[in-house]
């Protein structure tokens, strides 16, 4: 009948027409609304903030399926209701007695969907991708501020989780000066403590000496990381922190001769150390120590921290932890092109646990989920 309708109108609009076989099932004309109207509005180059989607007088299935498609293109819905109708009420509006409701798209203005799918981004530590999302949403709500806010939150977040902690520091540095202005002394669900704890951490870790700070958040990166099932990266960075460790005590125990690992230029070698091989400069003349080499040097200065991986080295290649570097060292991202599954990480895991006394059965400071409250309650102007 669109024929017949449309020509039966003072004013003959331009058309089109999408025809669905299956008009009584909502799944097919869903499918067509959602392959068919973005083409048609590249066809009339109308902008999706332009259009006003009526779901006035069609099938139940045909409105249905029409408000389903279009809460994800559009953000103005109208609908031709009236104060008085046939049949008890029951019926179509009796003529004269129609009135128009305009209304917002609810997806838009709570932005459930986005929220939620931002919260899950999150939880498996996408902060880059949950930044997106955020960012995204932010055109299409009223909290338009508040969303943008949060984003660079996850951002921040997302420069922390790739140990890039200068950029961490910079973005979670803007977010401590425009966050507390949003919520105005109200419940800000956490948010606020939590962003400036994580931007302490950071500050802490962009330092150019490592410190107790650093190694914390190494291995809470670490158990980030395997929990996305990143075993290869996971173990990479487990490996570090257990170089990491015994840097920090060597640089304890020669009182700061040695830093990260480096003997620091113009200190006399600790007396313990003098003639022990692995104590000797290399072709640049600098004394610097490998994981192995650190435990060594830790055990000949009486320190009784490196005395268990001292004995555990000595029985060679019934070495605990020899076996499990070395199969770290032929690992793809060390020097080999063995994968470092979850098994080879849960060893590598429990040999730091038991030799070092890491805990790893929690991260130290733990990332809280995202929550929705840090997007609800909007601000004057935000």
């Amino acid at each position: 009948m669109a024929d017949e309708i449309h020509a039966q109108l003072d004013w003959h609009p331009d058309r089109d027409v999408i025809e669905v076989e299956q008009f009584e099932e909502l799944g097919p004309c869903y499918q067509a609304l959602r392959s068919m109207v973005p083409p048609l509005l590249r066809k009339w180059n109308v902008p999706a903030a332009e259009v006003l989607v009526d779901y006035t007088g069609g099938t139940k299935t045909m409105s249905a399926a029409l408000v389903l498609a279009a809460t994800e293109l559009f953000d103005r819905f109208s609908y031709v209701g009236g104060g008085q109708r046939e049949k008890n009420g029951l019926g179509v509006t009796v003529d004269g007695k129609e009135r128009v409701l305009y209304q917002g798209n609810p997806w838009s203005a709570l932005a459930v969907r986005e929220v939620e799918r931002a919260s899950d981004l999150w939880a498996g530590c996408q902060f880059d991708a949950a930044a997106k999302v955020l960012r995204d949403t932010a055109q299409r709500v009223p909290q338009r501020l508040r969303f943008e806010a949060v984003a660079v939150v996850a951002e921040g977040m997302a420069a922390r989780h790739r140990l890039d902690f200068r950029n961490a520091v910079r973005l979670l540095g803007s977010c401590a000066r425009t966050l507390p202005a949003f919520f105005d002394g109200r419940d800000d669900a956490g948010l606020l403590p939590f962003s400036r704890r994580a931007l302490e951490i950071c500050g802490a870790c962009s330092k150019d000496t490592a410190g107790p700070e650093f190694l914390q958040e190494l291995l809470d990166n670490t158990l980030r990381t395997a929990s996305q099932g990143r075993y290869e990266d996971a173990a990479a960075r487990l490996y570090r922190a257990m170089e990491m460790q015994g840097q920090l005590w060597l640089a304890e125990a020669t009182g700061g001769a040695f830093l990260n690992g480096r003997k620091a230029a113009g200190t006399p070698l600790p007396p313990a150390l003098a003639g022990a091989a692995f104590c000797g400069p290399d072709a640049g003349g600098e004394v610097r120590l490998g994981l192995e080499q650190l435990f060594l040097a830790l055990d000949r200065m009486g320190d009784p921290r490196a005395a268990r991986v001292v004995e555990d080295l000595a029985l060679e290649k019934k070495s605990r932890w020899r076996q499990a570097t070395e199969k770290r060292n032929t690992s793809i991202l060390a020097h080999g092109v063995n994968a470092r599954g979850f098994e080879g990480f849960a060893t590598m895991k429990q040999l730091a646990s038991e030799f070092l006394g890491f805990d790893l059965g929690r991260e130290g400071h733990p990332v809280p989920p995202m929550d929705c409250k840090w997007l609800e309650a909007a601000t004057p102007g935000g």
